[in-house]
Formats: C-alpha cells, structure tokens, sequence
C-alpha cells in the first residue's frame, strides 16, 4: 500500500509540474506541445488506474492505527483527505478528458493530423482543470505540512510508518 501511496503521489507532482511548468512554455503550434500533452496525458491514464487499484487495496487492507494531532478540526481533516485527494484526482481526470474530447485533441494526439486546434486551452473545462490542479497542490501542501508537524513538533514517527525513515 505504501509503495502505491508513493507512485501515485510521484505521478500527481509530475503531471502538475509538466502542466505547470512545461507545457505553458511551448507554442501550441509546436510538436513538442503534441509529444508533452501525450506524455501528461498517459501520466492521467496511469494516476487514474492507480487510484482505483488504491481505492479498492484501502478498503481490503488494515491500516496502522490513527495519530491524533491534539487539534479537534485537524483530526477530522486527516481522516478525510486521501478521499479528498481521490475525489479532486478523478475529477481531475474526467475535466481533462472532457477538455481533450470537447478541445478536439484526441487526433492531434493520437496522431490523426499534426497540430492541436486553436484556443483547445480556451474553455470552461481547462479552467475547471487548472483550478483542480490548484487545489491539489494545495492539499498536497497542506497534506505534507502535516506529516512535517507530526514528525518534528509531535515527534510521534509518522514519517517512519509511512515507510520514509531509516531503518
């Protein structure tokens, strides 16, 4: 479980930096926009075959016991966020498949012809996929942020039970 944890965890960082940080800098009229949107999306592809193979392996396997932070509120935020993070990843996927099929990006990147139509990047759905990337970043930060306090202000292992420490 850990190990999936940790892949899709690296999957979601990439495909928010190639999203972030890659692909604004390419021209759209670009080859390299084509090859970066078909590596970002089978990035997706991936995240989203993982996150259901996670869903289900969560509902079979025990997880360890749960760590209180002394905070009533950030007890109940913890307890929710990979659901969070499950639901954001899938809506995530989903506006970017509805980007790429209502954008007309499919031939382009299946190679049916060579250029990505004009304004794809332009509608509602790239906005509601752009502002879920958004989201998860900060989720992700707030995520991380709490593992940090428990492991140097609570000082109660947790960073070791997510399999990161020496051992």
């Amino acid at each position: 479980m850990r190990a999936l944890h940790w892949l899709v965890a690296g999957l979601i960082i990439a495909a928010l930096v190639m999203s972030a940080f890659v692909m604004p800098g390419i021209r759209h009229d670009s080859p390299e926009k084509i090859d970066a949107l078909r590596r970002h999306m089978s990035v997706g592809l991936i995240v989203l075959l993982l996150t259901f193979v996670r869903m289900a392996a969560r509902r079979r396997t025990e997880r360890p016991g749960f760590l209180s932070s002394g905070m009533a509120w950030a007890d109940r935020l913890a307890r929710y966020v990979h659901r969070i993070f499950d639901l954001l990843i899938l809506a995530m996927i989903a506006s970017g498949i509805g980007m790429a099929a209502f954008g007309g990006v499919f031939p382009a990147v299946f190679g049916l012809t060579g250029t990505l139509p004009a304004g794809f990047d332009a509608s509602l759905l790239h906005e509601v996929h752009r502002a879920i990337g958004i989201t998860i970043f900060a989720l992700l930060a707030l995520h991380v942020g709490g593992a940090f306090y428990h492991q140097f202000i609570l000082r109660d292992g947790l960073i070791g039970r997510m399999g990161l420490a020496r051992r």
